[in-house]
């Protein structure tokens, strides 16, 4: 075996050089690739959630639009009504049916209220 020249020395020295800031610059992109991987996975996390409040507001909107479309046919309902009595007077209705007309616009006038 042949004793090592300082040349063969230098190159080594090199070596172990370029291995070492290869091996720093690998751990670096390590490093960073799992931070990029964590914040990956953070917004699908943050995505889901949301997807989910999405998902129960369009569930409340449908629900305010049937109750809205309920509250409206009451409303074209009692406007019939109304446009009734002035056709036919209050004359021709009998004390009964003035008490259920009176009852069916005091309970339409509440719910109007309790939603305002």
């Amino acid at each position: 075996m042949q004793p090592i020249t300082v040349s063969e020395k230098q190159e080594n020295n090199i070596l172990t050089e370029d291995i070492q800031q290869l091996e720093a610059t690998l751990r670096g992109l390590w490093d960073q690739t799992k931070q990029a991987a964590d914040v990956i996975q953070s917004l699908r996390q943050e995505k889901r959630e949301l997807l989910n409040q999405v998902g129960e507001l369009e569930e409340k909107v449908k629900d305010l639009e049937s109750k809205l479309e309920q509250r409206d046919d009451e409303i074209k309902l009692m406007h019939k009504q109304l446009q009734d009595i002035r056709n036919n007077g209050l004359g021709t209705m009998n004390q009964e049916e003035r008490a259920e007309l009176r009852n069916q616009i005091i309970g339409l006038l509440d719910k109007i209220n309790s939603h305002l």
